[in-house]
């Protein structure tokens, strides 16, 4: 017989909280899953969970039960988390044997919810349960991608130690390759800033560390060869390469660098007595004062890591509220709709411009419109999530008057997936053709990295391969791309550095 820790989330939900003893609540998985527990439990765990069962409606298949009976009316409580995440969130909410889900994701999950429902018990439960028994869920290779799960999913905890991970990989682009489809461009420059924080951080600290020794542990090094701090060579090589490398802090590879010292290679070097024969009590004061001026440096680079508010997106959404609109004027005669932007600006046109030139509105003006529709100057109104500027050019483009085209190049980018949106193919080929006659910034210098962003962002084929044309021009450096990083989405960074190796 399996033991219980040997059963999946679903055997264990399916055994055990089907008809929990004393079960007067239930509650429900997004993928309609029922729990059938005692509310003092659910009540006891999460602040979160006692709100939500207050206001739950109660639902019964036989209203006449009396409570405790099969039937009787309980307590339903929706939930949006599958039945996966929310069998093992349970494990560790009851007197049972807890269980952790398989994927990396589906731990990041179970540790959002823990924290979403304010179970801080349970949260705490869950992150020893993790230590103990998976050992691989933070190790080197899944650091950027548990790093990239807890920025989306706010764990700050999960956030902080993974970033320390990832300091043993390489910064760079092309060392990244593999990872970049698993995090975002705002997500990695968060990461990347850190890093530099922590090597900027480094050399203060070490610095100082070599200069004053606060601690009064390199005086017991001796050797026959002294750097010009006075320490052994060797010792200073390995605090260099310390700075250089955080990866490098490590005790196994300090021992590497003292026998490397002590045991020479070649013939020709000249061995270290007095390096050879240092105490273990002396390398064990020498490593606990160095860990104390290494983990302060990280601290503080820590400290100021944060949670990305959101990842980058590319829209102009419709403003919340009201505002008096304005109204600019084409000279259009006898116009019978209005588009009205997201920043409330009109525009007076014709259905049947609109419908010839974009199946899209040609469909929404075929039904029948509702007659509580908005209308304003006995006009129908059309809100549109486009600001004002780009649907007077794309209203231009319309009409045999004289076209409008923005100066800058990210309207461009927005006008032209204005008219993709709305399937208004000759309209698109005509803003091409103007802008092909206009010279833009974005387009020059490290700019191009943020066009191809945009571009990308928009689903734009043709200025997604132009722009990653010319960014071949210019290194791809975390330097070079510098807050512009935050503008790309895990997609664009990978298919970018692919397209650029080919």
């Amino acid at each position: 017989m399996a033991s219980m820790s040997d059963l999946s989330s679903e055997d264990f939900s399916e055994t055990h909280f089907d008809s929990y003893p004393d079960a007067d609540i239930i509650l429900r998985s997004s993928d309609s899953h029922e729990y059938h527990v005692p509310k003092l439990f659910i009540i006891n765990s999460s602040p979160v969970l006692a709100k939500l069962v207050q206001t739950a409606p109660i639902t019964s298949d036989a209203a006449t039960s009396a409570p405790g009976e099969p039937g009787a009316s309980l307590t339903r409580v929706q939930l949006p988390e599958n039945h996966t995440i929310l069998s093992c969130l349970l494990t560790f909410i009851f007197p049972v044997s807890p269980i952790l889900p398989w994927t990396t994701g589906q731990i990041m999950e179970l540790l959002s919810a823990a924290q979403k429902y304010e179970m801080n018990s349970a949260l705490i439960h869950i992150r020893d349960h993790i230590a103990r028994h998976r050992p691989w869920f933070m190790g080197p290779g899944k650091a950027l991608y548990v790093f990239s799960l807890a920025q989306r999913y706010k764990l700050r905890d999960e956030v902080l130690q993974a970033a320390r991970i990832t300091l043993s990989t390489s910064m760079t682009f092309d060392d990244l390759d593999g990872q970049l489809g698993t995090i975002s461009g705002a997500f990695l420059y968060e990461l990347w800033k850190y890093h530099q924080r922590v090597r900027e951080n480094l050399s203060r600290d070490l610095l100082g560390f070599r200069m004053s020794d606060p601690h009064g542990t390199l005086e017991h090094f001796h050797c026959i060869k002294l750097s010009s701090f006075g320490i052994p060579s060797w010792l200073e090589d390995y605090i260099e390469s310390v700075r250089n490398a955080p990866s490098w802090f490590d005790l196994s590879k300090f021992h590497m660098s003292l026998t490397r010292h002590t045991s020479p290679t070649t013939t020709s070097s000249s061995t270290c007595p007095s390096c050879a024969s240092i105490s273990s009590e002396t390398i064990h004061a020498f490593w606990g004062a160095l860990t104390a001026v290494v983990h302060n440096s990280f601290r503080r680079a820590e400290s100021e890591l944060i949670l990305v508010a959101n990842e980058t997106h590319f829209q102009n959404p419709i403003t919340s509220g009201e505002a008096l609109p304005t109204s600019v004027g084409l000279n259009l005669r006898e116009t019978d709709v209005i588009l009205q932007s997201s920043d409330f600006v009109h525009f007076h046109v014709h259905k049947l411009i609109l419908a010839t030139s974009s199946p899209f509105f040609s469909d929404m003006f075929s039904l029948a419109q509702p007659s509580h529709d908005e209308i304003y100057d006995g006009l129908p109104v059309v809100r549109l999530p486009e600001d004002a500027e780009v649907l007077h050019s794309l209203v231009t483009m319309l009409y045999p008057i004289p076209t409008v085209v923005p100066d800058s190049y990210e309207k461009v980018l927005d006008l032209l997936a204005a008219s993709q949106k709305y399937d208004m193919g000759a309209v698109q080929s005509s803003i091409r053709a103007e802008v092909s006659q206009k010279t833009f910034t974005t387009l020059t210098g490290s700019g191009v990295f943020r066009a191809y962003a945009m571009a990308s962002s928009k689903r734009l084929v043709p200025e997604m391969e132009n722009a990653a044309r010319l960014t071949l021009d210019y290194p791809m450096t975390f330097e070079c791309l510098g807050d512009d990083l935050g503008l790309f989405d895990s997609r664009a960074l990978r298919d970018l550095v692919n397209y650029r190796r080919r």
